[in-house]
């Protein structure tokens, strides 16, 4: 062999394992829907006519379009009578690490009913369908209430499934700006897997949303989910306002080789920021306002001399829990200490009560702890709400009186929930369901009195 083909065919040689030993970006949708894996639209039900999947450029039929990078966007639209507008990326591994990035824009004017929902981005399992504790057909991020969430579910310890809620961003803070996101996943039913998940808000910093070590799929599935972005309502005729559109653009997925920086939206890259910490203490005594709380539901709510207020208790909503929240601004820590002081209205009814909210993502999911004077399946425990059905993780071991002021406790770490009352546990329970969110105060029907809330 001459010596200028032993070097040629060394010199491929070298080219070619570079290129498998460092491959990075390996799929990426950035100018044209034809590049995505499939596009579900037309296919869908109500067709071509409920539900469209376009490429957009600034001006296209004399309508403006934002366009996050390049020449184009996607817009994803989607009438009362159709059910999706998605673009379908390549399947993944199971065991294997990838990373993806993309954006999304939620147009200025969005509605945001809160007896409807949207999927903004999903995970599905291939190929199977489970019975999955958040609904769907894996992991997603989902628009539901004023509230943007990412919802993880994999294999459970005990169970065949188990879902944990990671509270994004409210809707509006991000209407009318394209919003970055990018993540990394190992995508495994082994206790190796893990999700990070940061997200960028027009010209702010990423910060890191998610932050999960675990299982986070299911070994028994014949290849790891694929990932699809735009636009999912649901069966056809769904509530709320119609028709729904929003726009995606600057899709790549990397393998293990890639960095962040290989897959953020051009443009995007910044050193990202660690997962935000809660603030270190809040304490309201409400000595003049209680202005960091906001009225979620029923009753009426007001400030006097120093004690936070419900009157005129609303007892005719329809929800099996409670009817009456305000909660504080401020988001929780995966782990956290919250205290407050709070009586409930004594009356002629054997059902006074009154009730802590935490982890609250909007009125149809959270966790509370509810005190009252009588015991049974609907009061006096740790309850969670999934969905708008509440459900009871245990029960308290004593009940209340109306008018005493009671000094509570709760503690959570990670997934261990204890409460305590004047200083002594009355129940513990273990549940994955949600972190983050927020806390606050509330009743099912009662009028009631809270001081010296604090969370640590």
């Amino acid at each position: 062999m001459r010596l200028s083909s032993l070097l040629l065919s060394t010199t491929l040689l070298l080219l070619i394992g570079a290129n498998s030993s460092h491959a990075a970006v390996i799929e990426s949708v950035t100018e044209d829907i034809a590049d995505a894996r499939s596009r579900e639209h037309s296919t869908s039900k109500g067709g071509s006519t409920c539900n469209k999947l376009e490429n957009v450029t600034t001006f296209t039929n004399n309508n403006a379009h934002p366009i996050r990078a390049g020449k184009q966007a996607f817009l994803h639209w989607v009438n009362r009578c159709g059910e999706r507008s998605e673009l379908s990326m390549r399947r993944s591994v199971i065991g294997e690490t990838y990373w993806y990035g993309w954006s999304m824009f939620i147009p200025s004017n969005w509605d945001n009913p809160s007896d409807d929902y949207d999927i903004l981005a999903q995970w599905p399992i291939y190929p199977s369908v489970r019975k999955l504790a958040c609904g769907a057909a894996g992991s997603y991020m989902i628009r539901s209430g004023d509230s943007i969430s990412f919802r993880l579910q994999r294999q459970g310890t005990t169970s065949e499934t188990e879902c944990t809620r990671y509270t994004l961003a409210n809707l509006s803070e991000v209407r009318g700006k394209w919003v970055d996101f990018v993540m990394q996943a190992k995508w495994t039913g082994n206790t190796d897997g893990f999700v990070k998940l940061w997200m960028k808000i027009g010209n702010e910093a990423y910060v890191q949303k998610v932050n999960y070590s675990g299982r986070t799929y299911w070994n028994g599935e014949r290849s790891g989910p694929y990932f699809k972005m735009g636009l999912y309502k649901g069966d056809p005729n769904f509530s709320g306002a119609a028709p729904r559109y929003l726009y995606t653009d600057e899709y790549r997925l990397g393998d293990a080789n890639a960095k962040f920086e290989d897959v953020a939206p051009p443009g995007s890259y910044s050193e990202p920021k660690p997962q935000p910490e809660a603030p270190q203490s809040t304490f309201e005594d409400f000595s003049s306002s209680a202005s960091n709380f906001s009225v979620q539901s029923g009753g009426a709510w007001s400030v006097s001399n120093g004690k936070y207020l419900l009157t005129y208790a609303n007892g005719g909503l329809s929800q099996a829990h409670n009817r009456n929240i305000s909660v504080h601004k401020n988001i929780l820590p995966e782990s956290f200490v919250l205290k407050a002081d709070a009586s409930s209205t004594a009356t002629s009814s054997s059902w006074d009560d009154f009730s802590i909210i935490f982890n609250y993502q909007d009125g149809n999911n959270y966790y509370y702890a509810s005190f009252n004077e009588s015991d049974n399946r609907h009061t006096n425990g740790i309850f969670r709400v999934v969905g708008g059905v509440s459900t009871q993780l245990a029960n308290f071991n004593s009940t209340i009186q109306g008018g005493t002021t009671y000094n509570i406790r709760i503690e959570k770490t990670k997934d261990t929930i204890e409460v305590y009352r004047n200083g002594s546990l009355q129940a513990t329970a273990k549940d994955t369901t949600f972190t983050g969110g927020r806390a606050g105060l509330g009743s099912y029907n009662n009028s009631a009195t809270f001081d010296n809330f604090s969370i640590e």
